[in-house]
């Protein structure tokens, strides 16, 4: 079974499929460490902190945008593009891929929950949906239900 972690921004919001934006936000991560150290800001330790926190908490907890500076969210979506741009120039990321990944442990291999292969196209998406709901240019769901991002079959409408 799908886990959804909702991301929040004043109060629009959607959910997105944690093992989605868990790899989203670990390649987002290494995006920013990559940066030369005197051109990241004094706090991306505590932003790169928070993306690995979300990637392995999964569905645990809420991704609340309102807690980021605007400066924070602005360097959170660059990284989170950039992510999604190496990612879709992979083709997606596979368990062999994932297996390797030092942040995630001894969780490497059940982290895709069974899933061989993770199609970039979802990741982009789900992107692509950080940055408009950050833009404030999100597209509302029909009444009484949700965006979900990040499914294998891509962005679906949830309730109702």
């Amino acid at each position: 079974m799908s886990k959804t972690v909702p991301v929040i921004l004043e109060g629009a919001m959607f959910w997105a499929y944690d093992v989605a934006l868990g790899v989203l936000f670990i390649e987002a991560a290494r995006v920013g460490a990559e940066a030369p150290a005197d051109l990241r800001p004094p706090w991306w330790p505590e932003l790169e902190q928070d993306l690995r926190t979300h990637a392995l908490a999964g569905s645990g907890f809420a991704v609340l945008l309102d807690d980021f500076g605007e400066d924070q969210r602005q360097v959170l979506l660059h990284c989170v593009v950039e992510a999604a741009r190496r990612i879709e120039a992979r083709g997606g990321v596979d368990r062999a891929e994932v297996s390797t990944w030092p942040e995630l442990g001894e969780s490497a291999t059940s982290f895709l929950r069974g899933a061989e292969h993770i199609n970039a196209a979802p990741l982009v998406e789900l992107a692509e949906a950080l940055v408009d709901l950050a833009a404030g240019t999100f597209p509302p769901a029909p009444a009484e239900r949700h965006w979900y991002y990040g499914t294998p079959e891509g962005r679906i409408v949830q309730g109702g």
